[in-house]
């Protein structure tokens, strides 16, 4: 999902329509997305949360390989992307599976703290204004609403640099008022001779007189990183 595409339906396809087609049957995303959603089970433990009843917008869902693995817990999914033929692809799941409570949409929902978990998987690093875009995330959340995002890490020395830093993902997360911020690698995956090594960036909002201690959250203690 991309920020550079307007967050609307427009006559000229998103550029990741073409990959809509075969993105379920990809091994290696099939393979993210579980290890994804498992860290995401971690990192809501380490917080005192569960999937189970909560209400999520799930940014750049895709084909919504997150989102239907949430589905079946959660009181209701608001899943957001720019492309029409991901979309397409999660609202045959959602009539397949009878999913009354996952709504599609190209829009990020405008109503704030309406809900408890916000997860942006491989998607911040794609948007033009990653602060922005976050910002405006963070403000669906409800007072201790959690947000958790997944994305490369930059590394300057490959050939094609691409992805976050860890500091600049800490530095966003704070800017945008999260707190208990901690940012680490999400998972170490084997694929094809190589390891996939997301970053898990995730913090909450704050709740009235938060005297909270620092969670221990992405595997370590919030703030030490």
């Amino acid at each position: 999902m991309r920020d550079d595409v307007p967050m609307s339906t427009t006559a000229d396809p998103d550029p990741w329509d073409e990959h809509a087609g075969g993105w379920d049957t990809d091994p290696a995303t099939r393979a993210y997305a579980a290890a994804a959603f498992d860290s995401l089970v971690s990192t809501l433990d380490r917080f005192g949360r569960r999937l189970d009843g909560l209400d999520v917008c799930d940014f750049g869902c895709g084909t919504g390989l997150l989102t239907e693995r949430m589905a079946a817990a959660v009181a209701s999914i608001d899943a957001v992307d720019t492309s029409s033929g991901m979309l397409a692809r999660l609202s045959t799941k959602v009539d397949a599976h009878g999913w009354t409570n996952v709504r599609t949409s190209t829009a990020i929902p405008t109503t704030s703290a309406g809900h408890d978990l916000v997860v942006c998987s491989s998607v911040l690093a794609f948007v033009d204004d990653v602060a922005a875009t976050t910002k405006r995330l963070v403000g669906l959340l409800r007072p201790g609403g959690v947000f958790v995002q997944w994305d490369w890490e930059f590394d300057p020395d490959d050939a094609e640099p691409f992805g976050l830093t860890r500091d600049g993902i800490r530095a966003t997360l704070e800017a945008a008022g999260l707190v208990d911020v901690a940012v680490d690698v999400a998972f170490e995956l084997p694929y094809q001779g190589e390891t996939m090594r997301p970053l898990i960036g995730v913090g909450r909002t704050a709740v009235s007189d938060d005297t909270l201690p620092d969670r221990d959250v992405a595997g370590g203690v919030a703030g030490e990183r």
